[in-house]
């Protein structure tokens, strides 16, 4: 009989250095709480019979909810934690079936595992009982007893940072957590420490840099930076096959345009059916700076097609001039074309659950740029606005594409020196909102495209 296994997600935390009333591992990153991310990693690898959620006792019902969107026939358990780590690990092994053979404990946490750490644990676990994960320091480590002296500056190869998952023969971890209790030790911050005890050793595997701890705020923005630069590099294939578009009705604003007209023609290859909207638009003109056109025409739109399935802002202005040449005019018209349209097309466009609205920003965002800081300043606006969004509205899937910079009529029009070849190109933005109309997972994430170098 092949062995089985069991991982306990450790989430009891209180979160005391997050200043927040809001445990840290239910705030949310990409619209998702961050504990569902090693949730969903653990149903992925497909190794667990039972996976067991240890919880403050008053947040067992928030986490049920939390969990009623995971369609999964995994045994996803819920048990409520003690007042320490230690207790809460101890409580999630005695909740372990008694058939289970292995269990691996993971800070609920560090959403960023991934696959290989998880494999590695199971098959080493197999052969040594007592696992580890970690990795090298790249920091000199100094030793001092109080913190005010150095005592020693030993050599750093010989130190690792410990992570998690940690993995035990169910047996083996038990008995460790039974001696301890025994023995009047009731605060060990690692289980590991516990199997040490014993005498048993401990096989370490390596972790990595990205498997971060959410322990402070500066964490958690870490956590969404490393959450973009993953997405941002990785390469889908070309959509050809996929039928989940077909029949799809998706409003494209500034469809007339260059990035908006390729968008249109992507989403008719994929069979959806684009409504397009814009100032030129043979069906649906519309100047959406004006509040008064937007509603109208997203309220035709709603009589003649009812909820439509999302809606991609594509509508942009850009202007390259110093501020204080910039006539009032100038600034009112770039700050309405790139943010006050976008806020006004999504507050009245009317989308089915589950639907989409992407944003198109700019990588001027991240920085202010010089010669258009009202571009780049708007374009930090429509960021925020759709991280915003997304919390706002749980039942839709909110993003924001940030392109560099990417060959236009727009941009050719200010900078017709620039190489084409080291700009991006629209079909290449194009392509990245086609897999993202696929997800049924990202919210409030900003996604990167970048220029994809050839491989010669």
């Amino acid at each position: 009989m092949s062995p089985s296994y069991a991982a306990i997600l450790l989430m009891g935390g209180e979160g005391k250095r997050f200043n927040s009333t809001l445990p840290k591992q239910f705030h949310a990153i990409a619209g998702q709480p961050i504990f569902l991310y090693a949730v969903k990693k653990c149903l992925q690898a497909g190794l667990f019979q039972q996976i067991i959620l240890v919880v403050a006792n008053e947040w067992i019902e928030y986490t049920h909810s939390c969990l009623s969107t995971l369609p999964t026939q995994t045994s996803i358990q819920i048990v409520a934690g003690g007042t320490t780590r230690q207790a809460s690990s101890y409580q999630g092994i005695l909740a372990c079936h008694c058939h289970i053979d292995y269990v691996m404990i993971h800070d609920a946490v560090r959403p960023f595992i991934d696959l290989d750490i998880l494999y590695d644990n199971i098959e080493q676990v197999q052969i040594h009982n007592a696992v580890d994960t970690c990795i090298p320091s790249a920091d000199t480590i100094v030793h001092s007893l109080k913190g005010e002296w150095i005592e020693n500056i030993p050599p750093r190869h010989t130190f690792l940072r410990g992570q998690t998952p940690q993995s035990f023969s169910r047996s083996l971890i038990l008995q460790a957590h039974q001696t301890a209790l025994s023995q009047g030790i009731t605060d060990s911050s690692d289980d590991c420490f516990l199997v040490r005890r014993l005498g048993h050793l401990v096989r370490i595997v390596p972790g990595n840099d990205h498997n971060i701890k959410i322990t402070t705020d500066l964490d958690l923005f870490l956590a969404e930076r490393i959450l973009q630069h993953t997405i941002a590099t990785k390469h889908p294939k070309i959509l050809t096959t996929s039928t989940k578009l077909q029949g799809k009705k998706i409003a494209v604003t500034g469809a007339t345009g260059g990035i908006g007209r390729i968008i249109c023609q992507r989403l008719v290859e994929l069979g959806a059916f684009p409504i397009e909207i814009s100032k030129s638009s043979s069906h649906y003109p519309a100047d959406l700076t004006q509040h008064d056109e937007v509603q109208e025409v997203f309220a035709r739109i709603y009589q003649e097609h009812g909820a439509i399935d999302g809606l991609i802002n594509s509508i942009g202005s850009f202007t390259v001039k110093n501020l204080f040449l910039l006539s009032q005019q100038e600034i009112e018209k770039m700050i309405a074309t790139n943010l006050t349209s976008v806020i006004y097309c999504c507050r009245y466009s009317q989308i089915q659950p589950k639907g989409h609205i992407i944003n198109i920003a700019s990588s001027a965002y991240s920085r202010g740029r010089k010669e258009y800081p009202i571009y780049s300043a708007a374009k930090a606006a429509v960021v925020n606005f759709t991280q915003a969004l997304a919390e706002d509205c749980p039942h839709l899937f909110v993003n924001a594409i940030v392109p560099q910079r990417t060959d236009t009529p727009m941009r050719r029009a200010h900078f017709p020196e620039e190489d084409p070849n080291l700009l991006l190109q629209p079909h290449e933005i194009a392509e990245k909102i086609a897999h993202l109309l696929h997800s049924s997972e990202l919210s409030g994430t900003i996604l990167e495209v970048r220029k994809q170098r050839s491989s010669n």
